[in-house]
């Protein structure tokens, strides 16, 4: 079952590292887990997965589309946005 306290308490870790313009966190609890593209997810724009059984915004920095139906696995968190990749983070 999806633990918010568990989830949201990560965030606010102070590990992590920076973007051109965001700080995204890598001590997010739930790395490397698969999620489901639930709304399609364009280069540089925001869609949507499911994970842990809710809906999570989420975002690509690679320049690929991601479609409904796609699994895709979380490799860090910005803010409340998931970044998802097509494969696990090394």
């Amino acid at each position: 079952m999806f633990n918010v306290v568990k989830a949201f308490g990560s965030i606010f870790s102070t590990q992590g590292y920076s973007t051109a313009n965001n700080y995204v966190n890598t001590n997010f609890n739930y790395f490397n887990e698969e999620a489901v593209v639930d709304e399609s997810i364009y280069p540089n724009q925001t869609g949507r997965v499911r994970f842990q059984g809710s809906w999570w915004p989420a975002r690509c920095d690679r320049q690929i589309t991601l479609t409904p139906g796609d699994t895709v696995y979380v490799i860090g968190v910005d803010s409340i946005t998931l970044l998802v990749s097509l494969t696990p983070a090394d």
